[in-house]
């Protein structure tokens, strides 16, 4: 394969590397690698190449990119230590259907390397169940996750040790199977967790010849040498032949996994003078074994467990007839009842009855192994939902995010579904936002332009923008994962009465952090809302006739506007959770909230204060008796009311202007205060040190100066400033530092003595 790899630290503008990396492709690259690039640069080439019809394949140490269809997608496929036999049909199929599938040896593979290919792939494969899929299982989640289960792995501890609230789907070849899986994992099923019963796709096929004349007294086993193969019951089942006819010999081909099992049965094959009619012939390669099976005429099964017996309808396809010992596991859902026995006198009289032509048990088996059937229903474990053709409206506020936006709008644009639009709403930008956003040439991006208000009256104009059934909020300085809206139509085509998905976050950057990474199906979760906002913003999937049913964002809500939307939608929408990893969540001073960051909190008491108003203490919390909502509901509130910080308040006096008289009169007014827990600041343009009060030496009354000057003396502390003014005040002029308090709360309004200067 001709691959070309690019340093990104070479070309100072991401198109330039795009062009580059286009040039080589089109001189007959088949892989190009990008080496450099950050999530951003990553995400600004992706979107020029995904149009070219190239995709990213595996993002560690570097991205790969290699040319793929847009209606096709990248499989990667891991087995444990490494064993594909089983699965090759299974790959086969998927590259005939022209998806890209990415054999993963487990050699040396870390969690790192590991990310690396599962962030860049639509399906992920896990055969067997005790092998990468477990620490797979335990990273964050990017992609769909199957993992075939094939049965031994159910009688072993380590499968447990997987977290199967990541794996989207478990394949098992028998409902047995399913039941152990089921009862074993107990209450820790996932809710969300499919499991479907299908059986192994073979290679084998019916012999075009079957050789007419077989050795009546030669035997096939086909097993491995492991307790549940049970080989030494061959023994018995010889002896009592022989008996019969001398002329009986079985053949035994199969690798030796227990040597102790092994060493026994041979010293037994001596004990019982078996030595002329027990032929062990080694492991024998796949393209080898018609030819062996051409002189015998039965297949002897004698395991005490097998799921679904491949070995027994690959030995029917070759002419042979079954007769296969009753075991647990599943057998019996596959295999017809006249081919299987109970006891050793069973055996003997099926193998010693008359045997029907090798081309009857060819095409029973063809029958029975139902390959087109199968064929037809592997796909849907990994293929798109295809009758769905709901559009998603991907919804990007933006206010002043030059240096973000780009990234985040390409991030959008490079999804793997194929059915949806990007909106814009630009809420007044004064930078370059715009301009950027118009070297943006594609058809699914609208960019909608406003005058500058604020938050959430931008996101209720997205909304009235949208034309999705399903919007999904897209922060402007943020990251959309590529699967993202796929791993949403996979949801809803399960649960179709979704209202609200909530995915999970990592942190952007190379210090990586996550939140969120959890799972629950869909349910009316009011009780939950009480104990604070449960619901993530970015990222989330809504369907957009809730907005309608229960209003749009509240414009006076400057900050945790989502938490006030949330509180109203729950008492209506059925909500879920995914721990898919969504969105790469970029923390910075501009957030509204960001982690760490200390912020006004009398919005949650306000939200809080609606709640308790809007529905019963019952409906809130419906596990509490009456006295103990009563309790938790006047616990809450002091809660949070402690939280808002209304007491560290600075109330400013400009004595810079004014006459003196008017400062005397403020400061008798502040001293004539019911409620003295405040801050007393006085900005002035020289010190006035007959006051014995703190002065901030200032031109002008400048909110940063001052904003600066309380983080000083407050540090980590959220504070608020307001402007005494001289102004008529109506009412109790001594309660008015207390109205003012209220007012913080949305329980009064400001007086018009204060004007308000920071936070």
């Amino acid at each position: 394969m001709s691959e070309h790899t690019l340093a990104a630290a070479h070309f100072a503008d991401t198109r330039l590397l795009v062009d580059e990396a286009l040039r080589r492709f089109e001189g007959g690259a088949q892989t190009v690698i990008l080496d450099g690039l950050d999530e951003d640069r990553y995400h600004e080439a992706a979107f020029p190449l995904a149009q070219a019809g190239y995709r990213c394949v595996n993002g560690t140490p570097a991205h790969r990119f290699v040319r793929l269809a847009h209606d096709k997608q990248h499989i990667v496929a891991t087995a444990t230590n490494d064993n594909f036999h089983f699965l090759q049909p299974v790959m086969r199929l998927m590259r005939e259907q022209g998806h890209l599938v990415s054999e993963v040896s487990s050699v040396d593979l870390n969690a790192q390397t590991l990310i690396g290919v599962l962030k860049h792939c639509d399906v992920a494969w896990f055969e067997w169940g005790d092998g990468m899929v477990v620490p797979a299982s335990k990273l964050p989640k990017y992609c769909r996750m199957v993992c075939r289960i094939h049965g031994y792995e159910l009688f072993q501890p380590h499968f447990l040790q997987a977290n199967w609230q990541n794996i989207d789907e478990v394949v098992v070849v028998s409902e047995a199977m399913k039941a152990r899986f089921i009862a074993l994992l107990g209450d820790k099923l996932p809710a969300m967790l499919r499991i479907t019963v299908l059986g192994n796709l073979t290679d084998h096929q019916p012999l075009a010849r079957v050789t007419p004349h077989r050795n009546r007294f030669y035997l096939a086993c086909v097993a491995r040498f492991s307790p549940p193969k049970n080989l030494h019951l061959l023994l018995p089942l010889m002896q009592a032949l022989v008996k019969r006819d001398k002329r009986y010999k079985v053949f035994i081909a199969g690798r030796v996994e227990d040597e102790r099992m092994y060493y026994s049965f041979c010293q037994l094959v001596e004990t019982y003078g078996l030595q002329k009619h027990v032929v062990y012939c080694g492991t024998l390669p796949g393209h080898d074994m018609a030819k062996w099976y051409q002189d015998k005429s039965c297949l002897v099964s004698v395991s005490y467990h097998e799921t679904q017996g491949m070995g027994i309808f690959e030995a029917m396809l070759a002419g042979l007839k079954p007769v296969a010992f009753n075991a647990a596991g599943g057998l019996h859902e596959y295999l017809p009842e006249q081919y299987r026995v109970s006891d050793i006198d069973e055996a003997v009289a099926s193998i010693t009855a008359d045997n029907a032509a090798p081309e009857h048990y060819a095409r029973e088996g063809e029958v029975l192994l139902r390959q087109a059937q199968l064929r037809s229903l592997y796909p849907r474990l990994w293929q798109r939902e295809e009758n769905d053709a709901r559009l998603f409206s991907i919804l990007i506020p933006t206010w002043n995010r030059e240096r973000y936006v780009v990234p985040a709008v390409c991030s959008a644009l490079t999804q793997r579904d194929p059915h949806f639009e990007v909106v814009v709403v630009d809420d007044g930008s004064t930078d370059g936002s715009l301009a950027l956003l118009d070297g943006l040439n594609d058809p699914r991006l609208r960019v909608i332009r406003k005058a500058h208000t604020n938050a959430p009256d931008t996101r209720n104009r997205a909304i009235a923008e949208a034309k999705g059934d399903y919007v999904v909020w897209l922060d402007s300085d943020d990251l959309l994962h590529a699967n993202a809206l796929r791993h949403y139509r996979a949801l809803l085509a399960q649960f179709s009465q979704v209202d609200v998905i909530s995915c999970g976050l990592e942190k952007h950057g190379a210090d990586k952090q996550f939140y969120s990474l959890v799972n629950h199906p869909p349910a009316r979760r009011l009780h939950q809302v009480i104990h604070g906002n449960f619901i993530s913003n970015p990222g989330s999937c809504v369907r957009r006739s809730l907005y309608a049913r229960v209003g749009g964002y509240n414009p006076a809500f400057v900050r945790a506007h989502d938490y006030e939307f949330w509180s109203r939608a729950v008492g209506e929408a059925q909500v879920m959770f995914s721990a898919c990893c969504n969105v790469s969540y970029r923390l910075h001073d501009g957030n509204l909230t960001g982690v760490g960051k200390r912020v006004d909190l009398s919005w949650e008491y306000r939200i809080f204060t609606a709640l308790v108003e809007r529905y019963t203490p019952q409906a809130l919390l419906p596990a509490h008796s009456p006295k103990a909502r009563e309790a938790f509901i006047a616990a809450r509130r002091e809660q949070l009311y402690s939280q808002c910080e209304v007491d560290n308040l600075f109330i400013v006096i400009d004595a810079i202007n004014p006459p003196l008289q008017h400062l005397t009169s403020q400061l008798a007014l502040l001293a004539r205060q019911k409620d003295r827990q405040f801050h007393l600041l006085i900005v002035a343009d020289k010190p006035l040190p007959f006051l014995g009060q703190p002065v901030l030496i200032a031109d002008r009354i400048c909110p940063q100066a001052i904003a600066a000057y309380i983080a000083q003396k407050l540090p980590g502390q959220f504070c608020r400033s307001y402007l005494l003014q001289n102004a008529a005040f109506t009412g109790d002029a001594t309660q008015a530092v207390a109205q003012l308090k209220k007012s913080m709360l949305g329980e009064a309004d400001v007086p018009s003595l204060f004007h308000r200067l920071t936070a």
